[in-house]
C-alpha cells in the first residue's frame, strides 16, 4: 500500500519541479532585460566618445624652401685639412677646408651662415676629383614644406584644409609626430596617373627640428572626423545595401 502511494506522488512533484524549471520567476526577467539594455546603453556611450576618424595612409617627402648651398671644386685637388666638422654652424666666410693643387694651396670659405654637412664620406689628404661636392650649407632660415601623391582612388576625399598626421622614420625615436594641413590639390595628373597635394608643417612640434630636406615619413590624411560608433554604423548600413 506504502509503495502504490509513493508512486503516485512521484509523478505529482516531478510536475511542480518541472514547473518551477520550466517557469522563470519575473523578477529574473526584469533584471536580465535591464542588465542587457545597460550594457547596450554604456557601449553605445563609450563608442561616441571615442574618435575614430576615416583616414587614408600614404607616404610624403621633405622639401626645404631653401635648398642647401653646394661647395665643390673646379679642378682636381687635395684635402689637406678639415677646419670644421660635419653638423657644425658657419659664418659666412669661415674656412672650411684646406685644398691643394696644382697651382698651390687655398682656402675653401663659406658662402652663407648656416649648418655646414659632409657630402659624403670624406678624409683628409683624400684626393678630389673635379666638379666633386665636398660640403653641403644649410641655410639658418630654412623652411620645410611636405608633398604627398594622392591616388586616383583617393582623390575626391582629399581635400584643402585638412589635417595630416606624420610619423617620422626616426630610428631613435619612433614616436617623433608631426602636425600638417594641405595648402592645395593639383588639379591635374603627375607622370604615373597620381595627383600631388603639397602640406604646411605646424613648427611648433618637437617633431619639426628633425626635419631634413629629402626625408620620407609616414602620413595619414583625416578625411572625415568620426567617432567608433558612428564608423559602426556605417559599416552596418553598407553591408545592408
Amino acid at each position: 500500500m506504502a509503495k502504490e502511494l509513493l508512486n503516485q506522488e512521484e509523478p505529482v512533484h516531478a510536475e511542480e519541479m518541472q514547473d518551477i524549471i520550466g517557469t522563470p520567476p519575473m523578477w529574473l526577467y526584469r533584471w536580465g532585460i535591464s542588465l542587457v539594455l545597460a550594457i547596450a546603453i554604456i557601449c553605445v556611450f563609450i563608442s561616441s566618445t571615442i574618435s575614430y576618424p576615416e583616414a587614408i595612409q600614404t607616404q610624403i617627402k621633405i622639401h626645404s624652401v631653401n635648398s642647401p648651398y653646394s661647395l665643390s671644386i673646379k679642378d682636381s685637388a687635395r684635402l689637406i685639412k678639415i677646419l670644421v666638422q660635419n653638423n657644425s654652424s658657419v659664418k659666412k666666410d669661415d674656412y672650411l677646408a684646406v685644398l691643394e693643387n696644382s697651382t698651390g694651396r687655398k682656402n675653401l670659405k663659406a658662402p652663407v651662415d648656416g649648418q655646414l654637412i659632409y657630402a659624403g664620406v670624406i678624409h683628409e689628404n683624400e684626393q678630389l676629383h673635379p666638379n666633386q661636392n665636398v660640403f653641403f650649407i644649410v641655410g639658418e632660415n630654412r623652411g620645410f614644406y611636405g608633398e604627398m601623391i594622392v591616388s586616383q582612388n583617393d582623390i575626391y576625399k582629399v581635400k584643402s584644409g585638412q589635417t595630416v598626421l606624420i610619423k617620422l622614420r626616426n630610428p631613435v625615436d619612433d614616436q617623433r609626430t608631426l602636425d600638417g594641413v594641405i595648402r592645395y590639390v593639383t588639379d591635374d595628373q603627375v607622370k604615373t596617373g597620381e595627383y600631388v597635394a603639397e602640406v604646411a608643417f605646424d613648427n611648433h612640434r618637437s617633431g619639426y627640428l628633425l626635419l631634413k630636406n629629402g626625408m620620407i615619413a609616414d602620413a595619414e590624411i583625416i578625411t572625415a572626423k568620426a567617432t567608433l560608433f558612428h564608423r559602426l554604423i556605417n559599416s552596418l548600413m553598407r553591408g545592408i545595401k
